[in-house]
Parts: C-alpha cells; sequence; structure tokens
C-alpha cells in the first residue's frame, strides 16, 4: 500500500551467477548412487553439474543426480555459501511505438472505461484521453519489464487470468468505496488480485469529455503498487517491510517516456530525501529501531497505518532506506545479501504458488461456497489442498522470516547493521 505524501531492449541484462571461491575446496570423499567412493574437492556447481578437482589435480565433472542424497544435501548448502556475482540493468523499459493499448469497452452511463495492453486490463470511471492512455500503457508494461529485470528473481505474472487487473477511480469516495484503506493512496488488494488508485493520486485532470495528464501528473504510486501485484507470489513469505521498502525502491527510481533508469538509483535517493526535507510535513523522518521493525507483523503494520499516519511515514522511510542500502551500500555495494537472501525465499515461493494455483482450482469445484472474511466450506468428502511448511500458520510464518533476515544480519546485531547504514548514508551526503 502506498502512503499519501504529507524499452524492451536493456543496456546491461539482468544477471545473476555463481562464482568460483578464491580458496580451493579441501577434498571430502564422495560416492555415487551406484555404490563407487572417491575424494575430491568441488570446483563449481550450478545446481545441476558439479566440476571436481581430482588428487592428482586433474578435473572432471558428474550430474549431481548420479551423486548419493547426502553428497547432493552437501552441493546444495555448498552452493548457498558462494559468492554471488549481481550485475544490474543500466535502462529498462519499453519503446513507446511498440505499446498497444486497445480500448475494450466504454460505457459513459455506466462509468466504466475498459484498456487492455499487453499484460494489463485497467478499468477506470472516466473515459482517458490518447496521451493518458499511452503514458499509462507504457508505464504499467515498463514496471513489468522492471521486475522481470532486477536481480530478485521475480517472474510476474497473473494470480489468475491473462492479464493483471487495476481499476483507476474518479475520486476517494469511490476508491474507499472500492475497499481503498484509509490514508493511502493506492493499494494492491491481493485477495482480489487487484490494483486500485484514484485519479488524485497519479494527477489527472478532466478537458472536455476525457482525462488526461494534469501537470503534476505522478507515476510513482503507480509503480509502487504495481511491484506489489507484481510480487504477488512473494507477499505471504516476505516482512512488511521488505516488501514495502521494495515498492518504495523501484518507485523513486527515475522513469522517462518509459524508461527507468537503474543506473541512476541515486539520483532518486536524493530526490527522495529532499522531497521529505522541503515538502513533507515534519520534515524527513527519523529511522525506525531496527530491533523493532524486523519483528512486526502484518497485523501490526496495518494498525499503525490506520492510527499513526508520523510512525507510518518512519515505518517507509526505514523499510526504503533497508533496500536501497542492501541493493547499493551493503559489503562491496554489489547487493550480495540481498539476492541470496531473494534466492532463499524464492525456494519457498515456489511451493506457495504452486499452492495457491491448487486452492484456486479446489475453490472453484462444486460444493465449495466462499464465505466473507476470505473463509470457504466445503463437503466433508473433500479435503483442501495443505498449506507450505513456511506458510502453514502465522507462528511458522514468522520462524521463516526470522530465519531468512539472518542472510541479511549476516554476524551483524540491528545496532551494528544501523551503525553501518548511517555511516553510509552519511558518505552520501545523507545523515539519518
Amino acid at each position: 500500500m502506498r502512503l499519501l505524501p504529507l524499452m524492451v531492449s536493456v543496456s546491461l541484462t539482468s544477471a545473476v551467477a555463481s562464482a568460483q571461491l578464491l580458496t580451493p575446496e579441501p577434498p571430502r570423499g564422495w560416492k555415487t548412487t551406484a555404490g563407487q567412493s572417491f575424494t575430491a574437492s568441488v570446483v563449481s556447481f550450478d545446481g545441476t553439474t558439479v566440476i571436481f578437482r581430482m588428487p592428482a589435480g586433474q578435473r572432471t565433472q558428474a550430474a549431481a543426480a548420479t551423486l548419493s542424497s547426502e553428497d547432493q544435501t552437501y552441493l546444495a548448502e555448498w552452493q548457498k555459501k558462494q559468492p554471488i556475482k549481481v550485475v544490474l540493468p543500466d535502462v529498462v523499459g519499453v519503446e513507446t511505438a511498440n505499446i498497444k493499448a486497445e480500448v475494450v469497452s466504454e460505457d459513459p452511463v455506466g462509468e466504466r472505461y475498459v484498456y487492455r495492453t499487453e499484460h494489463f486490463e485497467f478499468e477506470s470511471q472516466g473515459k482517458f484521453s490518447q496521451s493518458l492512455l499511452r503514458e499509462v500503457a507504457r508505464n504499467f508494461e515498463a514496471t513489468y519489464e522492471l521486475l522481470k529485470a532486477l536481480p530478485w528473481g521475480i517472474d510476474p505474472k497473473p494470480a489468475s487470468g491473462e492479464r493483471f487487473k487495476a481499476r483507476l477511480l474518479k475520486d476517494k469516495g469511490a476508491y474507499y468505496g472500492a475497499g481503498g484503506p484509509p490514508n493511502s493512496a493506492g493499494v494492491y488488494m491481493s485477495r482480489t488480485e487487484t490494483f486500485l488508485v484514484p485519479f488524485e493520486s497519479i494527477g489527472v485532470k478532466l478537458v472536455g469529455k476525457s482525462f488526461t495528464k494534469d501537470e503534476d501528473f505522478d507515476y510513482s504510486t503507480m509503480v509502487h503498487e504495481l511491484t506489489h501485484q507484481m510480487m504477488h507470489y512473494w507477499l505471504d513469505l516476505l516482512p512488511q517491510w521488505i516488501v514495502e521498502g521494495t515498492a518504495e525502491y523501484t518507485s523513486t527510481l527515475p522513469l522517462r517516456t518509459g524508461k527507468f533508469r537503474v543506473s541512476a538509483a541515486k539520483n532518486g535517493l536524493k530526490d527522495y530525501t529532499e522531497f521529505l526535507k522541503k515538502r513533507a510535513v515534519g520534515g524527513m523522518p527519523t529511522p525506525y529501531p531496527l530491533e523493532k521493525l524486523f519483528p512486526v507483523t502484518n497485523e501490526e503494520w496495518n494498525e499503525i497505518l490506520t492510527g499513526d499516519p508520523t510512525m507510518s511515514r518512519r515505518l517507509y522511510f526505514t523499510s526504503y532506506l533497508l533496500v536501497y542500502y542492501f541493493m547499493h551500500l551493503d559489503g562491496q555495494g554489489d547487493g550480495q545479501r540481498f539476492v541470496r537472501y531473494f534466492r532463499e525465499v524464492g525456494r519457498a515461493r515456489k511451493s506457495v504458488e504452486e499452492y495457491k494455483l491448487a486452492m484456486a482450482g479446489f475453490m472453484n469445484q462444486a460444493g465449495v461456497e466462499k464465505l466473507p472474511g476470505g473463509r470457504f466450506r466445503y463437503p466433508a468428502a473433500m479435503t483442501p489442498p495443505p498449506k507450505p511448511a513456511e506458510f502453514a500458520d502465522e507462528a511458522a510464518q514468522n520462524a521463516f522470516q526470522k530465519k531468512t533476515l539472518q542472510i541479511l544480519l549476516d554476524g551483524r546485531s540491528e545496532a551494528d547493521l544501523m551503525k553501518q547504514i548511517r555511516s553510509a548514508y552519511t558518505r552520501l551526503g545523507i545523515r539519518l
């Protein structure tokens, strides 16, 4: 959720690859599934094939599947510990000439106008001018390309249907009536798989019989909520500070004519902090204590949002600072821990995606009745799909988030991490 404010071609494609250790791996004993034993050290492993250095120095390779289960487990753990090379894209987006936005239907009486692009179908309560339709369409599609290109391992796809869904509403009353939360500029409703935003949050105005861009047109709320939508299958596994921090990060990347300049992320950071200093109520917030932020549950986060706007700004600000830090300033400034974190969460995400697809199929079966509040009932003879272990209940989810957080902390306490964050931002001229 976004708080209210108080190129198809890519210059460098995103790539994440395992790198060889700087020091040789010590030799150990191995056994094949056929019972053959040998001694060798690992040179590299790509998840399928392992390269060994034999005692005499020669190299040989083998498929991991031909090794014992114990050795396969060892290789999986070994791979997790290897250095990761992360290459960020320079520019990501779409070419305006390649964007096709079609008018699906227009109903002036019912205030329902439906438009469609390659990956999105969005409904508006007002007719879009051609210039506004082009702008919205390319920003939507550019955000899709951005999430694919960033080294987080996101594979954006609709939870159901062929396209992502969005609704653009004429005013705050209509937005709240559709389910938009108080004190918000936009929201992604994961239950209905729909992104909602009122016109005033993006800056459009009525000219004649159609809406067009206003002087204060702002893409950031769209990008923020679309980021949530692209990460649909990740939302239940990520702590809220990463959910919102990644969305704030993408929404601050410079975007022009359908192209994000990822290489200019620092410019977005400085624009963001300058805006807070000069225009936000209370100026730039103080960071929220990490020892309190990291364990915040989704329910606690939402309570703060609805009850304490000042604290809410601190939550969002700190979440953004953390994501930017882990992407550009942590360690060697190569985002290695953050990418490693997403890799680990990504392993669980696959099971969550499979579960949600299975549940969607179950809910469509005859005899299954949907009830208010996301509940449902079904005949005793039927059995719903089991939840993945990491997603079984709130306790399991919190335990998973606590475990994966250790990848980012990497032996540091919250206090030590905060000292490093303050020092890194000070070097950029930003005092927290």
